[in-house]
């Protein structure tokens, strides 16, 4: 077993271990089509695996700014596990990554969590092995300091929720695929395009902060002194009863959403012969055969959502009486279990005008990757002068963003823009 030797030390030992990983798993990704899947087929107006458990593909229509909206979903009611191993060592935390190959990662190979894995994984629905150290989450022996259900991409995911759990514990790492990353390296990485994977920046946003800061440090220049400001902060009890009851009016104003067959969605080109199963021009469904010699079963094929055009996503913030504090937009969104949650500033596309300020942090990032083909996001904290409320937007301080994590009110996309802030703590 290895314990001490697998601990990586540099950023530059890090792309090297994931450049070893890429090399050994030999990822290949080459279009299909439904038509000649053996294990998925058109059914009842969705596409379903022959096993009846991992997703569906699902047609759903809504309305939406008096105009109706129709567009495939992935349904995938089951509870995946998102979670991080870390030891103590001195006055350190060490993290247990995962380099774990997924078909549309950009790369393949990106930085996971300890463990991340479907439900139908874990129950080995697919003939293989268990995904690595799902076991040790049925029944947990370390400290816990996070435990919470957090929702996917409400606007391509229906109904998903993931359990993000960050546990304290000294484990034997026994596998190549493993390695102990330093909390403050893994950090500096989060800096890093295209290498930690959304599931590990989700499960990080929703463990405590202070933790996760550097011991007795104020941050990392005027920027992560300012967020540590605002993480120490107090939270504004009004603040965070006005957050949940404007969600609570969102959630009872929401659009209905009804089913239709994937196969006859209006304004969708729908043919099972072909690589694209379905697209409307903006969003494609794919249908893939993928191999990767160090996943629990090498081979297997599977539909894949494919977004057609990069998304920008900025985070607002602004400092007010000395404190920062970030605007997230209350957003409804069809595939969210709780209707409607907290979201990033603002979503444009790269030609539009970007907001005017100062970029404090950048990087550009994927998607889930087993469900979403080279979908990528230029994710940015973006700083204005402008102090002014503005009632389309909820100002939260750090401490009111940690009060409210562990109720999952915020989507994705915030919490992967949050997670950049990281670095400089």
């Amino acid at each position: 077993m290895l314990k001490h030797r697998a601990l990586l030390t540099s950023v530059e030992a890090v792309q090297n271990w994931v450049e070893d990983v890429r090399a050994a798993d030999r990822t290949r990704v080459i279009p299909g089509s439904l038509a000649m899947s053996s294990a998925w087929a058109l059914t009842d107006g969705r596409i379903r695996h022959a096993s009846g458990r991992f997703f569906n593909i699902v047609g759903l229509e809504w309305a939406h700014d008096g105009a109706l909206q129709r567009q495939p979903f992935i349904e995938q009611r089951e509870i995946g596990t998102l979670g991080f191993i870390a030891r103590s060592r001195g006055d350190t935390l060490d993290l247990l990554v995962h380099a774990k190959a997924e078909p549309g990662n950009v790369g393949f190979v990106q930085l996971a969590p300890t463990c991340q894995a479907t439900a139908s994984n874990h129950d080995r629905v697919h003939g293989g092995e268990l995904p690595p150290f799902s076991g040790y989450f049925d029944d947990v022996a370390g400290d816990v300091l996070c435990d919470t259900l957090q929702s996917e991409q409400g606007s391509r995911f229906l109904g998903k929720l993931n359990r993000n759990i960050f546990v304290v514990d000294d484990v034997d790492v026994g596998d190549s695929l493993h390695r102990w990353i330093s909390l403050e390296l893994f950090k500096t990485l989060l800096s890093v395009d295209l290498l930690v994977n959304t599931d590990a920046r989700s499960v990080l946003c929703c463990t405590d902060w202070r933790t996760l800061a550097a011991r007795g440090g104020a941050g990392r220049g005027d920027f992560g002194r300012a967020l540590r400001r605002s993480l120490d902060s107090e939270a504004r009890p009004a603040v965070l009863q006005d957050t949940h009851a404007w969600l609570s009016r969102l959630k009872q104003g929401a659009p209905t959403t009804e089913h239709r067959s994937v196969e006859h969605l209006y304004g969708w080109a729908f043919d099972a012969n072909e690589p694209v199963t379905m697209t409307d021009g903006k969003l494609a469904l794919r249908h893939v055969r993928v191999h990767c010699a160090t996943r629990e079963t090498p081979d297997w094929d599977q539909p894949i959502l494919h977004t057609l055009e990069e998304q920008v996503v900025e985070l607002v913030c602004r400092n007010r009486d000395g404190v920062l504090e970030f605007a997230f937009c209350p957003r409804w969104e069809p595939g969210l279990v709780r209707g409607a949650e907290l979201g990033p500033t603002f979503f444009r596309r790269p030609a539009e005008p970007a907001t005017p300020g100062v970029i404090r942090a950048r990087v550009r990032q994927s998607d889930e990757g087993g469900r979403f083909y080279r979908t990528t996001a230029d994710y940015r904290i973006v700083e204005i002068t402008a102090i002014a409320d503005d009632d389309q937007f909820s100002w939260l301080r750090l401490s009111e963003v940690q009060a409210l994590m562990h109720a999952g009110i915020f989507n994705n996309e915030a919490r992967s823009a949050l997670s950049i802030g990281l670095a400089h703590l």
